[in-house]
């Protein structure tokens, strides 16, 4: 009883240690991680996925000395106790309290793992909305300051491009390249995403009360939240509607 004991404790202190450390590692990386995506434009700044990996890796280290030390030390231990039961002619129920406990608080500390794991994944996960606002922002700084490199008139940045156009100067009509920024980029690939947010209600609607309305009430209010944002991609965005529309229809036909 007293080794099972002591076991026990060993098991229970080796975890509380390792989740003591992955603590001290993890709230520090989550405020770097979330200043670090506030100060980038970029949607998939490698720097941010490269520390966050790090991170995981030493998370993922620690699940691979858990896993050690209950194969090498817990169980062994466990498979040994009910040996020493069984040849004393003894009911087992100790060794199967001493496997449950220390099971259970290897579950909390995986539980733990998961809930570090969940708030470093949501530290690096871009804040749409705010992103497009400043893609809007930077359109309403930029689009009356573009001037043609031939005569110096102003040309008008009519709307948000996310790939590299050519503008006509209304002046001496010579065509002159406009290269939109970074930020501006990522719009294409912002889109979607933001969509679905935005729309994210409707489908949480027809998981709860499915019906093929709701779903295809869901489906029309996310393009047409997708082609407000980037209005130049409504044409393809329709016939990708379309044909999801009609996978939708086939399957509950």
């Amino acid at each position: 009883m007293q080794q099972t004991a002591q076991m026990k404790e060993r098991w229970f202190s080796f975890l509380q240690k390792l989740e003591d450390r992955m603590e001290e590692l993890c709230s520090a990386s989550v405020i770097e991680l979330k200043a670090m995506r506030d100060q980038s434009g970029d949607l998939f700044d490698r720097d941010i996925y490269q520390v966050q990996s790090g991170i995981a890796g030493q998370l993922s280290q620690m699940d691979q000395k858990v896993r050690e030390v209950y194969e090498q030390q817990v169980y062994p231990f466990y498979k040994q106790l009910l040996n020493q039961l069984d040849d004393a002619r003894l009911p087992g129920a100790m060794a199967y309290n001493f496997r449950e406990l220390c099971s259970e608080r290897q579950d909390q500390f995986e539980a733990v793992r998961d809930q570090w794991r969940k708030q470093l994944d949501e530290a690096v996960k871009p804040d749409n909305e705010a992103t497009y606002r400043r893609i809007l922002e930077e359109h309403e700084q930029v689009k009356d300051k573009f001037k043609c490199q031939q005569c110096g008139a102003a040309i008008s940045v009519d709307k948000i491009y996310f790939t590299p156009v050519y503008l006509q100067c209304p002046a001496c009509s010579t065509q002159n390249t406009f290269r939109p920024s970074s930020l501006a980029q990522s719009l294409p690939h912002l889109a979607r995403t933001l969509a679905e947010e935005r729309t994210a209600h409707l489908l949480e609607e027809y998981n709860i009360n499915p019906s093929p309305e709701r779903y295809r009430h869901y489906l029309r209010a996310m393009f047409d939240e997708w082609n407000s944002i980037v209005p130049d991609m409504t044409h393809s965005n329709e016939k990708f509607y379309q044909r999801l529309l009609a996978d939708f229809n086939n399957t509950i036909a």
